[in-house]
């Protein structure tokens, strides 16, 4: 299906932007409706989003080495040799080291999967039949690492209770199954898994093949909130079961994709889900969508998170790799908290972290707090010639002011560059065409018009950015008084005036979000940060204008900017929003 530019209905209390270069970004409605246009959201995403019937999506979860694809394939016909023994009764070969009492706890749910799926009065049986599925995989595939084979890195297991509410979810919706990730030597049971911070994917069931719609528009819905919780995903993947069909989907920034349908009840159906579940087992994590350059911190006994207020600290946290693009180092952070999360399914999952510098056994306890921003925004160039690319554009302030500081407060860069992946001993630039070419598939440029049969691979190219800047803000909003706003909105139009005259960047983007607080003392007085240059550009010092284009955030944006006007984009546009900021935060 070729992929098309509708909007979504956007709710507090997130922002949203849109795929496209120059895209707009909105605040809308109140909490009343949510849910409501969150569903909507989801069904637009499966009728405008979604290509279904892909061939070569088990390509994308394959092992990183040739050797590690020979022997996923042979672990699928060796288990799938084996399960249809199981089911049939027969023995296993000998020397096969598997065995048969095990994975008899785990025959009779498949076998009734296989012979009542298709005419089940409701989707509660499917729970047990596939976390039995599972569990016979895993136990094949750990019989199988027991004879030291090393390409099987983890296991995949489901959960211990279905039909569930996660306890770090903000809504009532509840999951059907999820699965996790455990190392080689893991128990083979059902584990404990209580919140989406920890779930790899999502599987979401129905009782008929007809409904395979309604699941996929469900399980959008709820892997939004993997993104929300893992500030480490790249991308998703999702299982739904409609009846004995299942469907295997990841999912991308500008796209959805589904593989054929798996029945169950047919030798080959089976045969395609063990592949799944095999390489899902033994591929790198980065194939399960993780980011191998953002390690979670599980034991934060050593982390002196410092500064004033020690208690304000996530309970989960990061150490995350920052390349910088000038100077060719890595320097490594540890997160404090997040003070922005990816709770969407499309768009640039732009996140942004408190952070301390990381000086290898621990945090650096006098070090200056720094923000850091992960964001994959779209890019029409090679990621590193990209001239409207943010890193560019604050480089180029902070090469202007270095000598000559202004008065004012602005976003210091400390560190930016290009996230980078090593892949067989290669440093590589993390983009859309990195996911793309190792499942060596290659990426095509979005047409204006597409060819039905290759569509999916019609995806915009988007580069992993990583921002390393100070100082640490407050929302607009942490404002005591009307004296106060007035002097944070001053200032951040001061740095406003300077970028544009001296550094010829206009940032076309002013809203309520973009505006920081600035405080060096609980007591001082405040100051005022303008930050967010993702839709910023470089103009003309002389003629300080842009081309035409649609950018920046509902509901401040120019009114000329929202009709989309055939006239240049100036600072007449930015401070217009200005006052649309002065409203909105009278109100």
């Amino acid at each position: 299906m070729t992929q098309k530019t509708t909007a979504k209905p956007f709710v507090t209390p997130r922002t949203s932007r849109s795929s496209k270069p120059g895209a707009v970004c909105s605040y809308g409605k109140p909490e009343k409706g949510q849910n409501e246009d969150e569903v909507q959201y989801a069904w637009n995403l499966v009728n405008n989003y979604t290509h279904r019937e892909i061939d070569g999506l088990l390509d994308f979860a394959q092992p990183a080495t040739a050797a590690g694809q020979e022997a996923a394939a042979q672990n699928v016909d060796f288990i799938s040799d084996a399960m249809e023994r199981i089911l049939a009764k027969k023995r296993l070969p000998n020397g096969s080291g598997l065995d048969r009492r095990l994975l008899l706890q785990f025959a009779n749910g498949i076998g009734e999967w296989i012979n009542n799926g298709s005419s089940l009065p409701s989707e509660k049986p499917l729970y047990g039949y596939f976390s039995n599925f599972a569990l016979f995989v895993a136990q094949c595939l750990k019989s199988v690492a027991a004879g030291n084979n090393p390409h099987i890195a983890h296991l995949i297991l489901p959960a211990d209770r279905s039909d569930f509410k996660p306890d770090d979810s903000n809504d009532s919706r509840r999951i059907d199954v999820g699965l996790a990730l455990r190392g080689i030597g893991a128990l083979v049971k059902c584990v404990s898994l209580g919140s989406y911070a920890d779930t790899l994917c999502i599987v979401e069931a129905k009782h008929s093949r007809a409904l395979d719609k309604d699941a996929l528009a469900q399980l959008f819905l709820y892997s939004a909130n993997l993104y929300a919780r893992q500030g480490n995903r790249r991308y998703l993947w999702g299982l739904t079961i409609c009846a004995d069909e299942v469907y295997a989907c990841m999912m991308l920034n500008d796209g959805l994709f589904v593989s054929p349908a798996m029945r169950i009840s047919e030798l080959v159906g089976r045969k395609m889900l063990i592949s799944w579940l095999v390489r899902w087992s033994m591929c790198p994590e980065d194939r399960l969508g993780y980011d191998p350059t953002m390690h979670r911190v599980f034991d934060q006994s050593d982390l002196d998170v410092g500064g004033s207020d020690n208690d304000d600290v996530d309970d989960i946290r990061y150490r995350i790799d920052c390349y910088d693009d000038e100077s060719k180092k890595t320097i490594k952070y540890v997160t404090k908290r997040t003070i922005m999360s990816a709770d969407d399914m499309l768009g640039r999952h732009t996140r942004c972290f408190v952070a301390m510098r990381y000086t290898g056994s621990g945090t650096d306890s006098s070090a200056t707090k720094v923000v850091i921003k992960d964001a994959w925004p779209p890019t029409n160039y090679p990621p590193l010639e990209d001239p409207r690319d943010e890193i560019k554009l604050l480089r180029k302030i902070h090469d202007t002011f270095k000598n000559d500081a202004p008065d004012h407060i602005y976003p210091k860069l400390i560190v930016g560059g290009h996230v980078r992946l090593d892949q067989e001993a290669v440093s590589t630039i993390d983009t859309t065409d990195t996911i793309f070419n190792a499942a060596g598939v290659k990426r095509i440029d979005p047409p204006s018009d597409s060819d039905a049969d290759s569509a999916w691979k019609y995806q915009p190219l988007r580069a992993h950015r990583r921002i390393v800047m100070s100082p640490v803000g407050h929302s607009i909003k942490s404002v005591q008084n009307e004296a106060e706003l007035i002097i944070v909105l001053v200032e951040a139009m001061q740095c406003y005036s300077s970028v544009l005259d001296g550094c010829g960047v206009l940032h076309r983007d002013i809203s309520t979000n973009n505006i920081l607080v600035v405080r060096d003392g609980e007591n001082d007085i405040p100051r005022g940060l303008l930050i967010d240059f993702d839709f910023a550009v470089k103009v003309d010092t002389h003629e300080r204008s842009a081309r035409p284009e649609r950018s920046g955030t509902l509901p401040y944006m120019s009114i000329a900017n929202i009709l989309n006007l055939d006239t240049p984009r100036t600072a007449l546009d930015d401070w217009e929003s200005l006052l649309y900021v002065v409203c909105w935060l009278a109100t």
